[in-house]
């Protein structure tokens, strides 16, 4: 298919076991960058998890550029929360590439509150809800203009329903937006994204794959978009293990 991402959505749990998420807020250096944000272990598990793929492709990014370095920004927000952006130019390989983490809470509004009550109607429209997310985003530009540009995003959301009680999924995506495209490319693209869904379930790719194909077919247009080599969504089942994050973490190696 060529046109749409990879949409990592929707799973929502209620009542959960906070000793599935068993990492130590201690050893997530995101954490140590910012001690003035509040996190528990059950949110340091996402956390963690961004903070690493960030470290990691940037030092993979800055070793095939051979040249540039990130600059790296670090952020607060005022209503609770922050983020780091990292920035690399004019390279001898990259003409820019952004990989940015994000870690923030604050109450939903009501108008949000509205909209996922679409999918989580156990969202309590009456009452304050706080809500913590967290994610990383990366766009890479080449400069060889035959070389595609590649994005992704992947984030972590969740809902504090009260007395204990937590709605929370996993969303996100990847594309890429190629200039000159060319049909391996795209094949290579997708056979990566089943093998690491294959490593879950083998049902995984054609469901979630069709999903994305009905997601960004264009009625008005009579097709795809026409800007992305795109993939596939996924909506997890109704279960609470560390394998959740496991996939989520699988196409970001």
């Amino acid at each position: 298919m060529v046109g749409g991402r990879w949409a990592l959505a929707d799973t929502s749990i209620v009542g959960l076991s906070k000793k599935c998420f068993s990492v130590s807020c201690a050893s997530v250096p995101f954490v140590t960058k910012f001690p003035e944000i509040n996190l528990n272990n059950w949110m340091c598990l996402p956390v963690s998890a961004v903070d690493k793929l960030q470290g990691r492709l940037c030092k993979e990014v800055e070793k095939i550029d051979g040249k540039a370095k990130f600059k790296v920004d670090k952020w607060e927000r005022r209503a609770g929360g922050g983020g780091i952006s990292c920035v690399l130019e004019n390279g001898d390989v990259f003409e820019k590439a952004g990989v940015n983490i994000s870690v923030i809470s604050g109450n939903l509004s009501a108008q949000a509150v509205k909209e996922m009550r679409a999918r989580h109607n156990e969202i309590d429209p009456n009452k304050e809800c706080k809500f913590f997310a967290c994610g990383i985003s990366s766009v890479i530009h080449p400069l060889n203009p035959y070389v595609p540009t590649t994005h992704f995003n992947f984030r972590y959301f969740e809902v504090d329903l009260g007395n204990n009680r937590k709605c929370w999924w996993y969303g996100g995506g990847a594309d890429l937006t190629p200039y000159y495209l060319f049909n391996e490319d795209a094949k290579h693209f997708h056979e990566q994204l089943k093998l690491a869904c294959d490593q879950h379930n083998e049902s995984f790719y054609p469901r979630f794959k069709k999903w994305c194909d009905d997601y960004f077919y264009l009625t008005h247009r009579d097709g795809y978009l026409a800007f992305a080599i795109g993939d596939v969504s996924w909506q997890k089942p109704n279960e609470l293990s560390e394998s959740v994050l496991r996939f989520r973490q699988t196409p970001t190696h």
